[in-house]
């Protein structure tokens, strides 16, 4: 080998070293200091109430990114967090709109104070409205039992 070739051959070793480990110097980036970094700014905001599709699905496709690192799949990681990272930003900016037009959060089923109106809107009933308790003795306040029927007291005997 001549020197020029054997200086290129060297030179060339660095690179090849840093190409190998481009998926997971990528991957740090992207999961643990973007998504990451996002997703805990959209929960520390309360935006996770405003906008908790676009939460609950960066929230996935970050446990996913994690999980496909762990098996050393560095370019499927880094695609799944791309898209955790654009949800994150886009819950923001959701939570930010609804925010902004005082909305309610997200309907919850099991909350009897919300309710959907027939143009689709969801609205918080007053306290009057849902508040059917009934006070604690009500239904324990029954008639005794005797063992005669009822007509027999109220009339007569024959």
């Amino acid at each position: 080998m001549t020197g020029v070739s054997r200086l290129l051959a060297l030179s060339a070793l660095p690179w090849l070293a840093l190409c190998s480990a481009c998926g997971p110097v990528t991957y740090v980036s992207r999961v643990t200091f973007g998504a990451t970094g996002e997703i805990a700014e959209v929960k520390a905001s309360k935006s996770d109430q405003m906008s908790p599709y676009e939460y609950t699905a960066a929230v996935e496709y970050h446990r996913r990114a994690k999980e496909l690192a762990g098996y050393a799949r560095f370019h499927d990681a880094n695609n799944f967090a791309k898209k955790a990272r654009e949800l994150a930003a886009s819950a923001k900016t959701v939570a930010q709109k609804r925010t902004k037009n005082r909305a309610l959060p997200i309907f919850d089923p099991n909350d009897p104070s919300l309710f959907i109106t027939r143009d689709g809107l969801v609205k918080r009933k007053s306290s009057l409205e849902f508040d059917t308790e009934k006070p604690p003795m009500l239904d324990a306040e029954k008639p005794p039992l005797t063992g005669t029927a009822p007509n027999a007291q109220k009339g007569g005997t024959k």
